[in-house]
């Protein structure tokens, strides 16, 4: 009973930390005419020796006040108004003990040494050493307006596109064949699943084959970009000519090497962006670069020091089991869709702190 008074009132006396607007709570020491500090710099309305004392004690392990403090800060504002109460911040702090007292338990069971865990530990490891050794402290500003006008001035078929289609094709080298399956695909022209079947079945282009046919993004043959895959002239005019995505050209397209059914199925508009622009994502770019490359000479240079042995013979014993219909490929004919002309670069998850699990919201 004294022990729970006393983490109570422990409690109550957090009622002066620093929480509310959101920031780490750090406040400039005050200072006298004379430049000297008057008061101890505080973090979220602690001292430091304030921050250092002992909440509660799990075993040999002991939660500060200082954990705590942050523990609230870490959370967003709404849930951060909810520990204004000894009641709530009670909770908390036996979320914290219970996290605590199962991590040991996990541990005394020997979990620790199970190889999923040593792994996860070592991405943990590894996630806060490249954060703090190369994102940190390579910065975006780091990255000069010369160095994105330069990228853009050496790039600008990426900022500068024409209008592209995307199409799938059925290629057959004999024409009777090719009218029959014409035929069967006209029937339905929109349904997917049955061009799909049909390419599997039909399809002699090798490159395409796998993919059911899809010959990904193009442009139209005058505007032809180095990236663009091989299209024929006559199979790209005849995607364009299409009116609606997910319809399929009303007669075979024949070029030099057979006939090709073709189906449309996506579209992408012009694309033209100025300087001003690009600067953003060109900047965003750059600077993830220099932080990989960092990184790729961080390992090429432990590579070196470090004994490394490989056995790569051994890569041919190891047999993964498959589905029998499973491809060595990306298969996909797309769904009809109008494709953005731009697709956003993902954001890099944020790594989860191991911190105490937070109370069900009430």
């Amino acid at each position: 009973m004294h022990r729970r008074l006393l983490i109570l009132l422990a409690l109550s006396a957090l009622g002066s930390i620093a929480l509310a607007c959101g920031d780490d709570g750090d406040t400039p020491a005050a200072t006298t005419q004379t430049g000297t500090s008057a008061e101890p710099t505080l973090r979220h309305g602690l001292t430091e020796a304030q921050a250092a004392e002992a909440l509660a004690k799990i075993g040999d392990r002991t939660i500060t006040v200082g954990e705590f403090a942050d523990e609230i800060a870490s959370k967003g504002p709404f849930l951060r108004a909810r520990y204004n109460s000894p009641e709530r911040r009670r909770e908390l702090i036996d979320q914290m003990v219970r996290f605590e007292l199962l991590a040991q338990e996990a541990d005394r069971e020997g979990f620790d040494e199970l190889p999923d865990v040593q792994r996860t530990r070592k991405q943990i490891l590894i996630r806060r050493f490249l954060k703090q050794q190369y994102e940190d402290r390579i910065q975006l500003s780091d990255v000069s307006d010369e160095d994105v006008r330069r990228y853009y001035e050496s790039h600008r078929s990426e900022f500068n596109k024409p209008e592209q289609v995307r199409a799938s094709h059925i290629f057959i080298r004999s024409r009777a064949t090719a009218e029959r399956v014409l035929r069967q695909v006209l029937e339905d022209p929109t349904n997917v699943r049955a061009f799909r079947e049909l390419a599997e079945r039909h399809n002699e282009d090798a490159e395409t084959r796998d993919r059911f046919g899809d010959l990904r993004f193009f442009s139209r043959p005058e505007e032809r970009q180095p990236e663009d895959p091989a299209v024929p002239d006559e199979v790209a005019r005849a995607a364009f000519s299409i009116p609606t995505i997910g319809g399929v050209h009303p007669e075979l397209v024949q070029t030099e090497r057979g006939f090709h059914i073709v189906k449309l199925t996506g579209r992408r508009a012009a694309l033209s962006r100025s300087l001003e622009e690009a600067t953003r994502p060109i900047r965003h770019r750059l600077w993830r670069e220099r932080r990989e490359q960092a990184v790729e000479e961080l390992v090429t240079r432990l590579r070196g020091e470090a004994d490394v042995e490989e056995n790569l013979d051994l890569l041919s014993q190891v047999h993964i089991d498959a589905p029998a219909d499973a491809t060595p490929t990306q298969p996909t004919t797309p769904e009809p869709t109008t494709p953005p002309a731009t697709t956003p670069t993902p954001r890099r998850p944020r790594p989860q702190s191991p911190a105490a699990p937070s109370p069900a919201p009430q």
